[in-house]
């Protein structure tokens, strides 16, 4: 992921899990997607499917932990959506 994405990620409101960002994709909130590249792609089928069919945008970020410490949560964060 590059610097000016992190550094955007900072400055906008986001949902944090899988959970959460299917209902904010079910709301139509989600303007991009960030998923960890070590997540098990069968979890997320939900969501590829939601991001596939509404033309959302996804970033992959190095890792679950990474992500979860980058969000500011003491665990591995599969997936971010940085909402409208």
């Amino acid at each position: 992921m590059s610097n000016e994405k992190v550094t955007r990620l900072d400055n906008e409101s986001y949902v944090v899990g899988l959970k959460q960002t299917l209902k904010a994709l079910k709301r139509q909130q989600v303007k991009q997607l960030i998923i960890g590249e070590d997540v098990n792609i069968h979890l997320l089928a939900r969501v590829l499917s939601f991001a596939n069919q509404n033309m959302i945008p996804i970033t992959f970020f190095p890792s679950r932990q990474a992500l979860g410490e980058h969000v500011g949560i003491k665990v591995k964060a599969t997936v971010v959506a940085l909402l409208k």
